[in-house]
């Protein structure tokens, strides 16, 4: 009888087992018992988990007694004496939070349990209560029988996230999931090398159903050409009872081949029985996709610091010796590959008096990271102490035993981001003093169309306090009639991102309204978002009034002139009636008759003029009627310098035509212009009576009608101003040149309704130039 199992009670203790051989001696009534004890024990569990950096314990029975924990899980747990308790003894703050039932539910029903970023509070070594985020999963233990006698505890602190730019993060995230991680896929299998369990990381890879990986499907994700190979290893190493380490390709959800390291060990019960393997599948395709393996952690983060685009290094030791360094980190110390090799002090002495070397050595002893934000560094390079800004990270790295040996450094340069903010933080500065001493008043709208800034300008129109006008806000003092319009035009603008101008009343500190002109313009950054609105009031009120004086009393003018005119021409239709019907041969000879009609014409678009000067306003709002024909304009000039010589017999026109032509227009309308220039040329030229008047060609199928005079002039800054509605040349004798200053305003709207130009040039004290041009047609054209 060979190795047979034994298990003896015994009264005050737990049960044991022994294993029993039996053999004859030389007497053959008497038989050689032994009895060797044997241990209970999950073989090889510290070879297994020995490179991960995780949370690691196995607890046996119903009550879930800590048969071991390793470093990580002690560490969390505040190190406490865990090994022989209960959990609900060893960890009492668990109470309420759901774990102890977790517990109860995998050993009653043999059903894994994962968890995600689940919320934990612990006790840490002082007695204080921390919560802590588990990324965990609680796998049953069977025993020969199939019976759940304990549960495999695997757990990730996931407590710290932290941001940075997204190449960093990238960086950060593979160097943690490479050191502080343990594999993403768990696998296990029974004593026939069948799947037993995967866990969700393996469905979540390779997009297999539990269907499709059960028993040995799970070779179907194997690439063809690694198949057989990593199957005879599989096999081998169940067969032999022995570990498994090798690489493969695996095929990913999305159809894409990766390289894996899958990492397995012999399992046995406490009997020492075999009951398959258990291991990890870890994807390495970044690190290795060549048929070399990497065995240490080492390798890897130099693969990584070797790799990144973040300017990277590693330092060992507490002389922090460079080990490491990539070619842009190298770059932004200003130095060469020959630093690799030495210690910080040695490669970068001007660090001395700055506070890296104490951070540095504060991680190494704490293994807390630090980071850097907007740091200045002074580093020497190209022979010159430089200043610089930098985001950098000092992460401490461990070894297999969890002890610090080294530290990582990740730095990316943000001079030109915090120079920038520097810049515009004068900007903003000096713009808020522009902005207080503006006469206009000056606010800032946000995207939502929240006011964020107001200038002083506010303050004192409203003789409000910062904070009192910020509560009341700028809405309050907009006269009631023009809210809802108001707020239905911002409304727009911010919709839509279009430009705000409004011409609105604002409540003053003498509690009266005043006009003020609101333009307003979206800031936008380089994507096109609206950033804010900057906007401007600026107080009309005196323009309105001045606008309104000037309408009253053109409307009280116009108004005054059109009775005695219309009386004119009712006496000249009755002399016209009287004088056809005379038929004295004395009276034929005469010209009464046709100096009449002319009389009668001139009234006709007199009356015209100012009943039109009634509805001046119409003009601005783009209603003014054109009745269009086709007609000479040469005639149409002719006809009214004749018209102009009756009333102004000390005037000397002159006609120059060089151009013969038919313009289609409001014949009215364009003798109004010509009469208007004509008529100014007189008033202004007191000592010279001398007008010409040129018809030419101007370029293709355009004619322009130039009016000349030898008068007082115009300087430059007046030219600019002389078409505005009301606008007049300041003179020192008024009564000299009367006028209400529409006449020019008149012309000019006039010629640009007809798709023309009208224009000036002249020079003070000698004379002036005024010249519109219109569009040519044929005689025979008709619209």
């Amino acid at each position: 009888m060979e190795n047979c199992n034994l298990t003896l009670d015994f009264p005050s203790q737990e049960p044991k087992k022994f294993l029993v051989n039996a053999s004859k001696i030389e007497d053959d009534q008497l038989l050689l018992v032994s009895f060797s004890l044997k241990e209970n024990r999950l073989e090889n569990f510290d070879e297994i988990f020995a490179q991960a950096p995780s949370i690691i314990c196995v607890l046996r029975g119903p009550d879930h007694i800590f048969e071991r924990a390793n470093e990580n899980y002690l560490k969390i747990v505040g190190n406490r004496k865990m090994v022989g308790k209960s959990v609900r003894e060893a960890l009492p703050e668990l109470k309420d939070q759901g774990f102890y039932e977790m517990l109860d539910d995998v050993y009653n029903t043999g059903k894994a349990f994962i968890g995600n970023a689940i919320p934990v509070i612990l006790e840490d070594q002082e007695k204080k209560l921390n919560t802590k985020i588990l990324d965990f999963i609680y796998q049953p233990i069977l025993d020969s029988s199939g019976d759940v006698n304990g549960i495999f505890v695997l757990g990730v602190d996931t407590t710290e996230k932290v941001g940075a730019m997204k190449k960093l993060e990238e960086s950060e995230n593979e160097l943690r999931n490479l050191i502080d991680t343990v594999p993403a896929i768990i696998w296990q299998t029974s004593e026939s090398g069948e799947n037993h369990y995967l866990n969700k990381k393996w469905y979540e890879f390779t997009g297999q159903t539990v269907e499709q990986a059960d028993k040995f499907g799970w070779l179907e994700a194997v690439h063809a050409d690694d198949r057989k190979r990593i199957e005879h290893e599989f096999f081998k190493a169940n067969e032999n009872k022995s570990s498994i380490h090798s690489s493969f390709r695996l095929r990913n959800s999305r159809g894409e081949y990766r390289w894996v390291l899958v990492s397995g060990s012999p399992k046995f019960n406490s009997r020492g029985d075999y009951e398959g393997m258990i291991g990890t599948v870890i994807d390495v395709n970044e690190e290795k996709i060549k048929e070399q393996l990497i065995k240490e952690k080492e390798h890897r983060i130099r693969s990584i610091i070797e790799e990144a685009d973040v300017a990277t290094a590693l330092y060992t030791g507490r002389e922090m010796k460079i080990e490491m360094a990539n070619d842009a980190m190298i770059a932004l110390w200003g130095k060469n590959k020959s630093v690799i090799g030495t210690t910080l002090h040695e490669a970068l002495p001007e660090l001395e008096g700055q506070p890296f070397h104490e951070l540095l050595q504060k991680v190494y002893t704490t293994g807390e990271t630090y980071w850097g934000k907007e740091d200045l560094v002074e580093l020497v390079i190209d022979d010159k102490l430089q200043t610089g800004y930098f985001n950098f990270t000092y992460k401490a790295l461990r070894n297999e035993n969890g002890e610090i040996y080294g530290i990582l450094n990740m730095a990316v340069d943000v001079s030109e981001i915090v120079e920038s903010k520097e810049l515009l933080k004068a900007s903003e500065s000096r713009y808020r003093q522009m902005a207080d001493l503006m006469p206009e008043k000056v606010y800032n709208i946000d995207p939502e169309g929240n006011v964020i800034y107001f200038n002083q300008g506010w303050l004192d129109y409203t003789d409000l306090s910062k904070s009192e006008f910020d509560k009341k806000g700028l809405n309050s003092f907009v006269h009631p009639s023009e809210k809802d319009e108001y707020y239905e035009n911002w409304k727009h603008s911010l919709k839509t991102g279009n430009d705000f101008e409004m011409e609105v009343r604002y409540l003053n500190k003498k509690n009266k309204y005043r006009w003020h002109l609101n333009r307003a313009e979206a800031i936008r950054d380089e994507k096109g978002e609206i950033q804010m609105w900057i906007c401007t009031a600026t107080e009309i009120q005196k323009i309105k009034a001045e606008e309104k004086r000037k309408e009253d009393f053109l409307k009280l003018v116009s108004h005054e002139l059109k009775t005695p005119v219309t009386s004119i021409k009712g006496y000249v239709q009755l002399l016209l009636s009287l004088l056809k019907n005379k038929t004295d041969d004395n009276f034929t000879s005469i010209p009464f008759e046709k100096s009449p009609e002319r009389i009668d014409q001139q009234v006709v678009r007199l009356t015209r003029l100012i009943s039109e000067m009634l509805d001046l306003s119409r003009i601005e709002k783009n209603k003014l009627i054109l009745k269009k024909e086709n007609f000479s304009l040469n005639n149409l000039v002719e006809e009214t310098i004749q018209d102009i010589n009756y009333t102004n017999t000390n005037s000397k026109i002159k006609l120059t035509q060089d151009h013969e032509c038919h313009i289609f227009a409001d014949k009215d309308r364009i003798g109004q212009v010509l009469i208007n220039l004509v008529t100014n040329a007189i008033k202004y030229s007191p000592d010279s009576p001398d007008i010409e008047i040129k018809i030419r060609k101007r370029g293709n199928n355009k004619v322009a009608v130039s009016v000349i005079d030898s008068g007082i002039g115009i300087d430059k800054e007046n030219q600019k101003k002389i078409f505005k509605r009301f606008y007049r040349i300041d003179f020192k004798n008024e009564d000299t040149y009367s006028g209400f200053g529409i006449g020019l305003y008149l012309a000019n709207e006039i010629v640009r309704r007809h798709n023309g130009k009208i224009s000036v040039a002249s020079k003070k004290g000698e004379g002036s130039v005024f010249t519109f041009s219109l569009d040519e047609v044929s005689k025979d054209y008709k619209e």
